[in-house]
Formats: structure tokens, C-alpha cells, sequence
């Protein structure tokens, strides 16, 4: 499956639901700028080919900024540093604040591949303090800053997408593409779907596909790709590789090539072995889709 082969030979019905939504935090900078202006970015939150690893699958945890070395980094909102430095768990230099906002859950921001830090741990600061220089990454030797958000705890299976907190344009919603590809089983299905974002803004949080019967509206099978939820659970396996694998639970997931300049973000999905209905002509296969800014939108194959 390729993510250009899902052309627009599909008929679709689309569904829009919402026009962006409130920030789900503290009202945040951008770690770049330090501002509410919106950074190009390299790699988003999830499923990337990593050009450092020409093109080698890869699920990425955080959203990675391009900048020329010594890039001032700044602090996306008040909080405590609680590590600045170098750090086993890490590769390279980096700086993670604490911001508390009770009764909603802790937030750690996270800013990997610095030169050296301006804070230290324990240090308050404060929304858009500047807090250390980009440098370069040690396993690629790409200058940008790579940034975290984790949600509730500070180790890496808490990472969610960081779009979710960072002042984002909240413009259009993802475009859908859905298709069977078996020969017609009545007992099993198998359905490829491609969504596209905004190259500026590439939010997609969730991707779904559900098979039903038309005759009864029935529900047989519906299975998620949660960007956030398929980092908890593969990451609290315990091994780093296995949340790297393109293929996991009946989902084979397929990025395009994606970088700073890159107009368009494009992933294409794979679903297979879903369950079917008696007839092929009483099956609804129906896609859906939510991004950072709260849109949905659903397509269903012909």
C-alpha cells in the first residue's frame, strides 16, 4: 500500500463536526519564538519516515522544529525545571519543566538537543524565559530542537501530541480517502484509508474504521488508531522497538515524506481482517478521523 495509491476513484460522503477548540492547558508559547506564532516543523507527533535513517518507520513522540544552531529555546509556560543536563535516558542536553495547574493533570514540556541549559533544576520560570540554545542532534547531526509534551507524568510513555497545548492556526480539517481492497469476502474485510492535513499544522490524533450492516445500522467492527493511546500501550510494554513496528494490531500504518517545506501531511492506513455481513451489498465500511483542533470528519467507501 502506498499513500499516493488512494486516489480520488473513491466516493465519499464527509462529515465535519466542530471548528477548532479551546487549548486543553495553560495558555502556552511555541519553545521556538516564543511567541503564539506557529513554527514549520520537520516531524510531527506519531508515524514518520525518519530522514536521518533514510526513511526507516519510526513513531515519533514529540514534534521536531528545524533551526540553526544556537537558536534561542524558551519555556512554553510557567512552571519548575526539574531536569536540565545530560541525562541517561537521553541522548543529548535537555531541559524538562513541570507545569502544575490543579485539578488538571500535570504537563511536562520537554526541549531535546540543546547546547547547554540557562536554568537549572529546581528553578521556577516563567512563560517564554529563555532557557538554552538549540544544537545539534548526536545521532543525526540535524540542528533543530525536538519537543515533548507528557501528560500526567514525566517518562516517555505520558508523551501526547504536542499540538494538542501549542497554539495552532485551527484551520482546515483532514481529507479523507477510503477504499475496500479484498475481493468482496462476506466473512472479512479489509479497507485502506489515507488522510491528509495541512503541512503547517499536522494534527491528526485519531484515525478509526468500522464496518457495518446497512440493513440494521449495526456496528460489527470498529478499530482505532489513537496517536496518544498507541503510545501508552506500546510503550509500557517496555520495549523501545516494538512501538516502532509499521505493523501492530491488525493496522498497518504508511507515511508519506514529510519535512518543513512540505505543503501537505500525508498518512495512509491499512485495516485488515475487520468483520464483515452475510451480503456485500448490506456492507457500510465508514472512516473517521480527528485532528489537534477538535474537527471530525467521516468518509464511507462506495
Amino acid at each position: 500500500m502506498k499513500p499516493s495509491s488512494l486516489a480520488p476513484v473513491l466516493a465519499l460522503s464527509a462529515i465535519v463536526a466542530g471548528c477548532g477548540s479551546e487549548p486543553e492547558g495553560p495558555d502556552l508559547v511555541w519553545p521556538i519564538g516564543g511567541t503564539d506564532e506557529i513554527q514549520p516543523m520537520s516531524s510531527s507527533f506519531g508515524p514518520r519516515l525518519q530522514t536521518s535513517r533514510d526513511g526507516v518507520y519510526d513513531f515519533h513522540r514529540g514534534i521536531d522544529i528545524p533551526t540553526v544552531m544556537g537558536t534561542p529555546v524558551y519555556a512554553v509556560a510557567d512552571g519548575k525545571v526539574i531536569r536540565a543536563g545530560r541525562y541517561q535516558d537521553f541522548e543529548d542536553v535537555v531541559v524538562q519543566i513541570e507545569h502544575c495547574d490543579p485539578p488538571a493533570a500535570c504537563l511536562y514540556s520537554t526541549y531535546i538537543h540543546l547546547t547547554m541549559p540557562l536554568v537549572e533544576t529546581g528553578d521556577q520560570v516563567g512563560r517564554g524565559q529563555h532557557i538554552g540554545y538549540t544544537g545539534l542532534a548526536a545521532s543525526s547531526l540535524f540542528p533543530h530542537l525536538h519537543f515533548e509534551i507528557r501528560e500526567g507524568g514525566h517518562e516517555k510513555v505520558y508523551c501526547v501530541h504536542p499540538l494538542r497545548f501549542l497554539p495552532t492556526p485551527g484551520g482546515l480539517p483532514p481529507a479523507l480517502s477510503v477504499r475496500r481492497t479484498d475481493e468482496d469476502s462476506t466473512s472479512s474485510v479489509s479497507v485502506e484509508v489515507e488522510a491528509t492535513l495541512p503541512g503547517i499544522s499536522p494534527g491528526l490524533v485519531e484515525l478509526a474504521v468500522a464496518t457495518s450492516s446497512r440493513s440494521t445500522g449495526e456496528v460489527i467492527e470498529e478499530r482505532v488508531f489513537n496517536y496518544e493511546e498507541w503510545n501508552r500501550k506500546y510503550t509500557a510494554e517496555g520495549d523501545a522497538a516494538t512501538i516502532d513496528e509499521q505493523s501492530l494490531g491488525g493496522i498497518r500504518i504508511e507515511p508519506a515524506k514529510f519535512n518543513a517545506q512540505s505543503s501537505a501531511y500525508v498518512i495512509a492506513f491499512g485495516f485488515s481482517d475487520l468483520g464483515g455481513t452475510a451480503s456485500a451489498d448490506d456492507l457500510q465500511i465508514t472512516a473517521r478521523a480527528r485532528d489537534v483542533d477538535g474537527h471530525v470528519v467521516e468518509a464511507s467507501a462506495p
